[in-house]
């Protein structure tokens, strides 16, 4: 067997295994993208109450939280001829399979499509995407081993997502508005026509993209038989614990989902407040301007480094978000407004598997040991948490007197609606800015790789 420093030595990838891995993620965003319209569906479409609606989505977390640390546990025991963690890319199948049928609810008694509903998030998230998150970033670790190649291929995928993101919200509102869209076969038929292609696109990953780190758990004298020993579930959560860094990054990934599923309130804001769901589109051109800055992130990175850049992004939501509360119902505010939000989440959304594996590295060098997909399942899981809060915050609106059968709401709904859309983001990025001073990963990190270069050459 190859030693350590071998199998983790900086070689060099291709464009175009960097192009093939961008696929599932292409695949899967528009999945979640979709998903996330599950509130509004339920409540406008099918009538559904939006407390029920809220707290039953926030409900499917409970078995997020099993599942999700279950699954980081079980990748850092898996070990196959196809690897570590690029088995579980086949569950991007059953992600569109559940995506799907969650649209197709049957016309049975109200109290059976509650229960159907939840059943179809729990397996689409808690099962699929669990799987797939749990495993992404011990993917990226094991098939790209120059930090170079991983910050490239991140920012290809994340140009490619956040074009397709962009895409999808100024196309799909237009849908949502349509007559077609206001009809249960209209939703289940459009997530058919787009959730089949995709599923093909997304199994592309598997099929080009190799690890080519070699398993750890076989020690060197090539006795596969013979095995590390593995952590028990309490020495794992233990040196998560000690790594600070990746709860940092792990709370910055939660908070930073929660705003952006907080989309489907943007639903909402613009049926009510600005009379005409719509003029999302306009909203979401503005977006298109962002994955420019991907094409220079690589660049930016290597000369002030990700912290750095972590930090400028956050001050950039928290302008944009004062410039959106204080224009109001004032389309250019609006548009100014989301522009620099959306600006200020690329470094946790599109950069988040460079910060992993740096986490990674980091609670190596502090503790002498490695955990990979604890620490990925365990972002996975503030990851959906913050999407669930963010879904289950809609169903506070039935505090105040929501009623989707209505036309018009009443001022406490609006003023509701005003408030999750424009101030709970910005006291958000308020949090994520503080939390990105304690982030000094661009301070240590030379002394760090220079010292797991030399552990990993004599072993």
């Amino acid at each position: 067997m190859k030693k350590q420093s071998e199998t983790r030595s900086p070689k060099k990838s291709s464009a175009g295994r960097s192009l093939a891995w961008t696929t599932r993620n292409i695949s899967q965003t528009i999945s979640i993208l979709l998903v996330a319209y599950i509130s509004f569906y339920c409540t406008d479409i099918l009538g559904m109450n939006i407390g029920i609606v809220g707290t039953m989505l926030l409900a499917s977390k409970v078995i997020d939280a099993l599942t999700d640390l279950g699954a980081g546990y079980l990748v850092d025991r898996t070990h196959t001829r196809f690897g570590k963690a690029r088995p579980y890319e086949v569950f991007i199948i059953f992600q569109w399979l559940t995506t799907i049928l969650i649209f197709a609810v049957p016309h049975v008694g109200r109290t059976m499509q509650y229960v159907y509903v939840f059943i179809m998030y729990v397996l689409a998230n808690a099962v699929c995407m669990t799987a797939l998150g749990a495993a992404d970033s011990v993917y990226m670790a094991r098939a790209f081993t120059n930090e170079a190649d991983r910050t490239k291929t991140l920012s290809i995928t994340g140009i490619f997502i956040m074009v397709i993101s962009i895409v999808f919200n100024i196309i799909f509102p237009q849908f949502v508005n349509s007559a077609a869209g206001a009809t249960q076969a209209g939703w289940v038929k459009i997530s058919i026509l787009i959730g089949v292609p995709l599923t093909l696109i997304g199994v592309l990953r598997f099929v080009f993209v190799k690890e080519v780190v070699a398993d750890d758990a076989v020690v060197e004298n090539n006795d596969p038989t013979e095995k590390k020993q593995e952590l028990s579930v309490g020495q794992s959560a233990s040196l998560l614990f000690k790594n600070k860094y990746a709860l940092i990054v792990i709370a910055l990934m939660f908070i930073t989902y929660f705003i952006n599923n907080m989309g489907t309130i943007n639903t909402y804001y613009f049926k009510y407040l600005m009379g005409d769901v719509g003029l999302m589109s306009m909203a979401g051109f503005t977006a298109l301007a962002t994955p420019v800055l991907l094409i220079f992130f690589p660049a930016l990175s290597k000369k002030w480094g990700t912290t750095k850049i972590m930090r400028v992004c956050f001050l950039i939501g928290i302008i944009g978000m004062v410039i959106r509360t204080i224009g109001g119902q004032n389309m250019t505010t609006i548009m100014i407004g989301t522009l620099f939000a959306t600006v200020s989440v690329i470094p946790i959304s599109v950069m988040i598997n460079a910060y992993l594996i740096e986490c990674m590295d980091y609670g190596e060098w502090v503790n002498g040991t490695r955990i990979e997909g604890l620490i990925a399942s365990t972002s996975n899981f503030a990851e959906k948490l913050g999407s669930a809060l963010a879904s289950g915050a809609v169903g506070l609106l039935a505090l105040v007197g929501y009623d989707g059968t209505l036309a018009v709401q009443s001022a406490a709904a609006n003023r509701a609606i005003f408030g999750l859309y424009n101030i709970l983001p910005l006291v958000l990025y308020v949090v994520m800015f503080v939390l990105s001073l304690v982030y000094k990963m661009d301070t240590i990190r030379p002394q760090m790789m220079e010292d797991l270069a030399k552990k990993h050459e004599n072993n």
